[in-house]
C-alpha cells in the first residue's frame, strides 16, 4: 500500500498532476477571492506550458543523464562480474486476448543491452527484475516478457533468474538480494541514464558492488529548427520522468537514505 500511496503522490506533483488539482480547485473555489482563483488557474496553465517546452525538458532530464555518464565513467566495467542486472521499465508484458507478445516501449534497450553484455561474458546469470502494479490477472508481469526477450536473442533460460514481484527500486534492489544470495556482490547494472543515480543508491544499500551500464539515452542536445522548440508533447514527457526522478531522490533523502548509504 505505502507502494502505491507514493506512485500516486508523486504523480500528483508531477505538471499534468498540478495541473489538473490546481485547476479543479479553482474551479471549486477553494482559494477563497475570485481574483486568486484566476491566479492559480493562470500558474497552472503556464507550469504546464512550460513544462512542454522541449529545453526545459532537456535542461531537467539531460542533468540526470549527465550525471550518469559521470558515474559509469567512473565505475568501469570490469571483465567480469557475478551477475548483470536487468531492471524493469523497458516492456509491457502480455495481455490475455489482446497482446499475445511482450511489447517493447522507449526504454526497450535497456534488455537489449542486457542480452549483449550476456554474450560479451560479462557474467554467467543475469537477474531480470520487475513486477507490476495492477491487479489484473490478464496482465503479466515485466519479468516473464524479459525472458521472452532473452531466449529469442539466444540466451539460455538457466542463466535467468527471473524477479517478478517487484515494484519500486527498493524493491528491486532487495529482492534481487534474496535471489542471488550473500556469496554475489559485484553486478553490472543495467537501466536509463535517468534512472541510474538512485538505483545505484539501493543496490549498494543492499550489499553490492556496482558497475553501472546506461541505456535508454534521451537527451543528444542536437542542433534543431526553430519549430521543433516549440511546446510538445514529447518535452512534457521528459520533463515529467525528470521530475519524478528528483521526487524519488527527495524521498530518499528525507529517509535519510542518502546519509547512511555508501558514496556514489
Amino acid at each position: 500500500m505505502a507502494a502505491e500511496l507514493t506512485k500516486y503522490a508523486i504523480w500528483l506533483l508531477s505538471p499534468l498532476g498540478l495541473w489538473i488539482a490546481l485547476t479543479a480547485l479553482a474551479g471549486l473555489g477553494l482559494f477563497g477571492r475570485r481574483q486568486w482563483r484566476a491566479r492559480i488557474m493562470v500558474l497552472a496553465q503556464l507550469q504546464l506550458l512550460a513544462f512542454s517546452l522541449p529545453w526545459v525538458g532537456d535542461t531537467l532530464l539531460g542533468q540526470l543523464e549527465d550525471e550518469a555518464l559521470v558515474m559509469e565513467a567512473n565505475r568501469p566495467l570490469p571483465p567480469n562480474v557475478d551477475a548483470i542486472v536487468v531492471l524493469g521499465g523497458g516492456l509491457e508484458g502480455r495481455y490475455d486476448g489482446v497482446r499475445a507478445l511482450p511489447d517493447l516501449n522507449d526504454a526497450g534497450d535497456r534488455v537489449w543491452q542486457g542480452a549483449r553484455l550476456y554474450k560479451q561474458g560479462v557474467a554467467p546469470r543475469m537477474v531480470l527484475s520487475g513486477g507490476l502494479f495492477q491487479a489484473d490477472p490478464r496482465k503479466e508481469a515485466e519479468a516473464p516478457g524479459m525472458k521472452m526477450f532473452m531466449l529469442d536473442m539466444g540466451v539460455p533460460e538457466n542463466a535467468l533468474v527471473i524477479e517478478g514481484n517487484s515494484r519500486t527500486t527498493f524493491e528491486n534492489a532487495l529482492r534481487t538480494r534474496e535471489l542471488l544470495g550473500e556469496d554475489s556482490s559485484n553486478i553490472a547494472l543495467v537501466t536509463s541514464a535517468f534512472h541510474m543515480g538512485r538505483s545505484v543508491l539501493w543496490f549498494e544499500k543492499a550489499g553490492f558492488t556496482v558497475s553501472p551500464v546506461r541505456t535508454d539515452i534521451r537527451v543528444l542536445n542536437e542542433s534543431r529548427a526553430f519549430w521543433e522548440w516549440l511546446p510538445k508533447p514529447q518535452a512534457l514527457d521528459e520533463s515529467t520522468i525528470a521530475i519524478k526522478e528528483y521526487l524519488g531522490r527527495l524521498q530518499l533523502k528525507v529517509s535519510g537514505a542518502y546519509e547512511t548509504g555508501r558514496s556514489q
